[in-house]
């Protein structure tokens, strides 16, 4: 019976210990609002204080995605950065990020030509991805989804990959130097 009494006073002496670090927090967790994600929220969208909301964007799986690409059914958008997209990027991939492309038109262009576009990024949200599939798709582009798990999924599921800067991109990059 001590130890359980001992057990109860530790747990509250802990969870006092919390609440006053939380009070003492610059920035406290607001306990007694209660929270809504996403999908509770009928949007579908998550808000960022300070940022228009971007919608989520369809999923598409590694497995179903490296078919396709293997297939040549889908054009693939990478929307990293130069230095990540130089560092590896989906095989014939098109460097598409959220700040635009230096010949948007033609990178657009290039990608209406296959029956769907794969959108991915290098973080597991997809963040960037859904706001560069958002904007391809407001483009009229029909087909547009984003890769789930991101650039880590797709080297982890074994999907081809290369190397090396978008040539327009550098292209861009040397002549305003």
């Amino acid at each position: 019976m001590r130890t359980l009494s001992e057990a109860a006073l530790v747990l509250a002496a802990g969870a006092l210990l919390g609440l006053a670090g939380n009070a003492a927090s610059p920035r406290p967790a607001a306990l007694a609002r209660s929270v809504h994600s996403a999908a509770e929220s009928g949007t579908g969208m998550c808000a960022v204080p300070g940022a228009a909301p971007v919608a989520r964007s369809p999923r598409i799986a590694v497995d179903e995605a490296k078919g396709l690409c293997d297939a040549c059914k889908a054009g693939f958008a990478d929307a990293r950065g130069a230095t990540e997209f130089a560092a590896g990027h989906v095989t014939n991939a098109i460097h598409l990020p959220p700040a635009g492309h230096p010949d948007e038109a033609a990178a657009v262009a290039a990608l209406r030509a296959y029956p769907m576009v794969v959108v991915y990024d290098g973080d597991y949200s997809c963040a960037l991805a859904d706001e560069v599939a958002q904007r391809l798709l407001r483009e009229g582009l029909p087909d547009v989804r984003v890769l789930e798990g991101a650039w880590p999924a797709w080297v982890a599921g074994g999907g081809a990959g290369t190397s090396g800067f978008c040539p327009a991109c550098h292209d861009h990059a040397e002549a305003h130097r």
